[in-house]
């Protein structure tokens, strides 16, 4: 339950993550649609700034023109006037002369007086665009700063939506396994296991019912046997030799037998492995190993001994591949110590606490 609280309050806080994400987006296309519009504004800002600049320069080549043609009038009228001094007998001439280059002379300083004050509208309407671009300038360095808050804070939120679902999946993964925390849960260690006992009872029933069949099979041989060969007292003696050889040999294999699988229950309740073995007769025979904490029936490791070697070999059976794995605290005895009962113990270990905890 605990597990599962976990796994839900993961999966909420993975949700919230996911959704602060996307407010996240949208506030970044907000912020890029803005800093695209500002970045066409700019480039708007500059152009007029540049055109702005060449009419600035043709009025200050025009302001440049126009001073050297006062000057140029100046001195005409300098020269007129000393024409005027030399030449006294045509006042009336002279003075045409001067008020005429007079008044080219105010009409030339009224129209320089004109292209100063438009010179200095440009230079203020320049002054004002500067402003603006560095406004815009301004504007645009904190949307990027922002843009790039907003980025930084989204890929740090994918990090951890992902590092939650990552969370959720090992929480998910670990409660498949029977996994507990060890700081809230406490672990009961039954006195038996009711799918053990289930089992053993299952096999029992088997047992019996094969040790009916095979008396039923020995009663059914014996009452047909007499009927053969009698002939003769001594056929009929000679017959009641075998039978009672037959019947001793039949004994002594059920007795063996029963041995046996006295013996395997024996091994199976110390040690906590059902051990049959295969291809007996082969240069390497074969060891199948079930454990009696099994989660399931299938599960079993199988070993190799080929008999020019003095040790086992496990084989790559699904448990094997699960237990021997890096993550997996038993394949240590196998790997560093090349122990295999320090193997089986671990492994018993860790299944008897996997199918015992609550």
């Amino acid at each position: 339950e605990e597990l599962e609280g976990e796994k839900s309050r993961i999966g909420q806080l993975s949700e919230a993550h996911l959704r602060r994400c996307k407010v996240l987006e949208a506030q970044l296309n907000e912020k890029t649609q803005s800093l695209s519009q500002l970045e066409k504004d700019l480039g708007k800002s500059r152009d007029n700034i540049d055109q702005l600049e060449l009419e600035n320069r043709k009025v200050l080549a025009q302001e440049k023109i126009w001073k050297r043609e006062t000057d140029e009038l100046r001195s005409l009228l300098d020269t007129y006037d000393r024409q005027e001094t030399a030449q006294s007998k045509m006042p009336s001439m002279a003075t045409e002369n001067v008020a005429g280059l007079q008044i080219s002379l105010k009409s030339a300083r009224d129209e320089i007086k004109l292209l100063t004050d438009t010179n200095k509208k440009l230079e203020m309407t320049m002054e004002e665009m500067k402003s603006d671009q560095n406004t815009a300038k301004s504007e645009h360095d904190r949307v990027l700063e922002k843009f790039q808050k907003l980025r930084s804070a989204l890929m740090e939120e994918r990090a951890k939506a992902e590092a939650a679902e990552a969370r959720a999946c090992q929480a998910e993964t670990l409660a498949g396994k029977g996994s507990y925390n060890a700081e809230t849960t406490r672990v009961v260690h039954l006195e038996s296991n009711p799918l053990i006992e289930a089992v053993r009872e299952k096999f029992q029933t088997e047992i019996d019912a094969l040790k009916l069949q095979l008396e039923a099979a020995q009663d059914g041989r014996a009452s047909k046997s007499p009927s053969v060969g009698t002939s003769t007292p001594g056929s009929l003696g000679s017959a009641g030799t075998d039978v009672d050889v037959q019947k001793m040999h039949t004994r002594l294999k059920e007795r063996f037998r029963m041995q046996i699988a006295l013996f395997r229950e024996g091994v199976y309740l110390l040690t906590g492995f059902k051990i049959d073995m295969i291809d007996a007769d082969s240069d390497s025979p074969q060891f199948r190993v079930r454990s009696i904490y099994g989660e399931r029936e299938g599960d079993h490791l199988m070993f190799r001994w080929p008999k020019k070697k003095q040790t086992l070999e496990i084989m790559g059976t699904e448990m094997a591949q699960l237990l021997m794995s890096s993550h997996s605290p038993c394949s240590v005895y196998i790997r560093q110590y090349n122990s295999f009962p320090a193997f089986l113990a671990s492994v018993t270990m860790q299944l008897f606490d996997q199918q015992t905890n609550i």
